[in-house]
């Protein structure tokens, strides 16, 4: 069942809501509403209450809760209510009334961890932290289940983990880590033991201190790339003392409470180096007495990006500690189980502080979260700390300059060969202290290894495969199983080298790999075969490499990972895509880069990339979305249906939904006025939309849509303003295709969602491409974008014909139509390219133009 109560005007609330009795506790007052109201079903139901947290933009107190049954909660049974003066105001849930359990047991005899590991395909477990019983819904009854945390040793995963208990079978599983490029995955190793002294201690402190005095912050000062700065690219560094905030980090950025500190750690984050790939806390810069954060940054072609690391940790320090601050003036506070160490005695758990790593051992051109876990279940505490990692990005390299990862030694004529460009393996060692792996070349056999080559056929030789057919890291794999040292990877069919991602195996994979285009592939195939002995050295060179660390609108965004999965649902395992493949995660993570990167000035026509400094491309390329973000049609087209053609893409998918973001951010800005910084002015439209984005974030369900983010923004607004910005809203909405009438289908489904352009008559009845106000003085046009046809709407009455022409952009006339006053009749554009058009009405002395987007 899913419940929704919502009012469209607060003023009417004493009809509707239902009052809370003065002096309730909030499980009383739920206990009440959802009896009254016959929400739980059988007499065996119950609930328990998961989060509550204070908002102070909505006025309102936001309460997670999860239905139980005979005491055991109820898998994905979870509903939200909202309080606002003394009244739900709000409710929905998805609570099951018939609930029919089948085959309970007790589960002890049965499952063991063997049985976990065999049926999850994990070898190295490192930890598992269970959590009490669920009952799980199989086929429309509930059977006895196991929920579990598992921190797989070989990677960075933390999956989340629905058993059966009897049998072991994983009923359900999705990972806490978000692995962040666009363009390729990684192979990571999770940390020796996840219950280390770092994160076991800070809870202790965090349990020490809360009732303590605060003290007063210790001055810092930081060389970074300060906000808006997105990279180096965009600006330079500043000096900055003591920019925190005094509510959001009341000791400053060094202090958990317990604990003061003269390197890049504190209660928000600790930011560390991890070059040897251990997922423990390595080194740190070292401030020094007088907290002066002050390194040496030197950035070019031939210089190694180790000799600044202290610089880029430092960064990394900042501008975590600067995200935490700014996201808790906007609501992601203690209650809404934000990320610190100590909590002050406000709410929630704490011992949560970001692990953020530096130049990360584990992978290239890569980032990601994991935002852990933090919950109370029946009294019992469930923490996981949140990790960063952050990788180096290789440079751009060109046939004349190439990056250098292997060497020929003999013989003479091959040693010779100028060296060809090649791609990286994002998994197995990436040698930044300088190793090295030396051996002759053998061709694999199979050529590609997609089978297991025979047993010692490869011993101590640097094997030779083919790219087709099955996955890189299983190919290196099979390769190392035969003895191999080193594999080169080559493509049969193009000289363009790729980065090599781990797929399923690659986190077993102990040796380095590269790959080679074609023509270098072949040559060495031929002389191998024909008996030459090719002595080759593996290697690495990362001169000119960057250090992510340094790319602020990156860090944000893995940042705002956490924050979305924190503040969604239960905090954890609600932005899947394996229980809904419209995850919007990616989408958030990016538009909070965009606002907190937004620079004095900036305008809605200046289209913005993503990852621009990292992936070495110039401060006004794409990035790594399919397009810039934009409002302009003529840049960026996207809409809601084209999420259809986004199947396993969750990059892409977030992506339409941070262009429907930034659309209504700019019309927040038309309406309220621009400033970049959104501490600056609350009142702002830059201020604006970021608090309601958050807002709607803790309003929307587990698991939501397009379409349940949609409502919640929705919502957010007639909260906190009674629905002032109610129509500008959904206008934004209907222009990408989000209309009224939209649908996201099943959301087990990525290919069934249906577009809308339309928006509540209240607010109009059609779109236009800029924001149109109907009226009996100006023509519409509808829908816009469109695909086939469109319609000229608010035609004068006075009987005169009308002119209708179709102009493209170099002002050629394209279509022609003359009409009757009282046609209805479309006009159609199928023969139309895909592009943005000028339409020309003309009725009497009438003219307007307007502009039409063909999609």
């Amino acid at each position: 069942m899913n419940r929704k109560i919502f009012l469209q005007s607060f003023c009417a609330i004493g009809f509707f809501a239902f009052n809370v009795i003065n002096g309730q506790s909030s499980e009383e007052t739920l206990k009440n509403y959802y009896q009254k109201n016959g929400l739980l079903g059988s007499s065996n139901s119950a609930f328990i209450i998961l989060n509550e947290d204070n908002s102070k933009s909505l006025g309102a107190n936001i309460i997670n809760t999860q239905q139980t049954y005979n005491g055991l909660r109820v898998y994905n049974a979870l509903g939200k209510v909202i309080i606002k003066e003394g009244k739900i105001i709000l409710e929905k849930n998805d609570f099951k009334k018939n609930i029919f359990i089948t085959n309970q047991g007790n589960g002890k005899d049965q499952f063991s961890e063997d049985l976990l590991k065999q049926n999850l395909g994990l070898k190295n477990i490192v930890r598992v932290e269970y959590l009490p019983d669920v009952y799980f819904e199989k086929n429309n009854v509930f059977v006895l289940a196991k929920e579990l945390f598992v921190t797989d040793k070989n990677s960075s995963d933390v999956w989340h983990v629905i058993a059966d208990a009897n049998t072991g079978e994983i009923l359900t599983k999705d990972n806490l880590t978000v692995e962040c490029n666009f363009e390729h995955s990684n192979g990571y190793k999770e940390q020796e033991k996840e219950s280390s002294p770092y994160v076991n201690s800070d809870l202790e402190n965090q349990k020490m201190s809360a009732n303590s005095s605060l003290l007063v912050p210790s001055n810092a000062s930081y060389n970074v790339f300060a906000l808006p700065v997105e990279a180096p690219t965009f600006g330079g560094r500043s000096i900055l003392n003591n920019p925190w905030d005094i509510t959001a980090s009341p000791e400053g950025w060094h202090s958990d409470g317990a604990n003061s500190y003269t390197n890049t750690r504190g209660n928000n984050v600790y930011a560390y180096s991890d070059q040897g790939n251990t997922n423990n806390p390595g080194y740190s810069p070292d401030g020094g007495s007088n907290r002066n954060f002050d390194f040496t940054y030197t950035e070019g072609r031939f210089v190694n990006p180790f000799t600044h690391r202290d610089a880029a940790i430092t960064n990394l320090f900042y501008i975590n500690n600067k995200i935490h601050d700014v996201f808790y003036k906007f609501g992601f506070t203690e209650s809404a189980r934000n990320f610190q160490t100590n909590n002050f005695s406000i709410g929630g758990i704490g011992g949560d502080a970001v692990r953020a790593e530096a130049s990360d051992g584990s992978g290239l051109n890569n980032a990601n979260f994991s935002s852990g876990y933090e919950t109370v279940i029946s009294g019992q505490v469930f923490l996981l700390a949140p990790r960063m990692q952050m990788y180096l990005w290789d440079r751009a390299q060109t046939t004349a300059d190439p990056i250098v990862r292997y060497q020929y030694n003999s013989p003479a004529n091959v040693a010779s060969r100028p060296k060809v460009m090649t791609g990286s393996a994002s998994f197995g060692p990436l040698f930044f202290d300088g190793q090295s792996v030396t051996g002759n070349l053998a061709v694999a056999s199979p050529a590609d290894a997609c089978t297991q080559p025979a047993a010692g056929s490869l011993t101590n030789k640097i094997a030779i495969v083919t790219s087709a057919s099955c996955e890189y890291g299983l190919k290196v794999l099979n390769a190392q199983n035969a003895g191999a040292v080193g594999v080169i990877v080559y493509r049969p069919g193009s000289d363009t080298p790729l980065n090599m991602g781990p797929g399923t195996y690659g986190n077993q994979v102990t040796i380095p790999a590269i790959n080679m285009g074609m023509t270098e592939g072949n040559f060495l195939v031929t002389e191998v075969n024909n008996g030459t002995a090719i002595n080759t050295t593996l290697l690495n060179d990362f001169n000119g490499f960057k250090h992510s660390s340094l790319d602020n609108g990156i860090v944000i965004h893995e940042y705002g990972h956490g924050i979305s999965n924190r503040l969604t649902g239960q905090g954890y395992s609600c932005l899947s895509t394996s229980n809904s493949t419209e995850q919007m995660g990616e989408g958030w993570s990016d538009f909070f880069a965009l606002m907190l990167t937004a620079r004095p000035g900036d305008t809605s026509a200046l289209a913005r990339g993503i990852g621009t400094y990292s992936s070495d491309q110039a401060t006004t390329g794409v990035g790594i979305r399919p397009e810039k973000y934009s409002p302009d049609f003529a840049i960026n087209d996207y809409t809601y249906q084209a999420t259809n053609s986004m199947t396993g893409n969750s990059h892409s998918t977030g992506f339409v939904w941070a262009s429907t973001l930034w659309d209504l951010t700019w019309k927040y800005i038309e309406k309220y006025g621009y400033n970049s910084d959104v501490l600056a002015d609350p009142n702002s439209g830059n201020a604006r939309i970021l608090q309601i984005v958050v807002n709607g974030l803790k309003l929307q369900a587990c698991s939501p849509t397009f379409i349940d983010g949609r409502d919640a923004i929705l919502q957010a607004d007639m909260i906190a303003t009674n629905g002032a910005d109610k129509c500008m809203i959904w206008k934004a909405f209907a222009k990408r295709g989000l209309g009224v009438n939209a649908s996201a289908g099943s959301k087990t489904v990525w290919t069934d969602q249906v577009e809308d352009f339309s928006f509540p008559q209240e607010c109009n009845t059609v779109l236009g491409t800029e924001e149109i106000k109907a009226s009996e003085t100006k023509y519409v046009i509808f829908p816009n974008p469109t695909y086939d046809e469109f319609f000229v709407g608010n035609i004068d009455k006075s009987k005169e014909e009308v002119k209708i022409n179709v102009f493209d952009m170099s002002g050629k006339r394209i279509l022609s139509d003359t009409r009757e006053y009282t046609s209805k009749k479309g006009i159609s554009t199928k023969g139309l390219q895909k592009g943005v058009y000028m339409v020309v009405i003309k009725q009497g002395d009438k003219i307007q133009t307007e502009k039409l987007i063909v999609k």
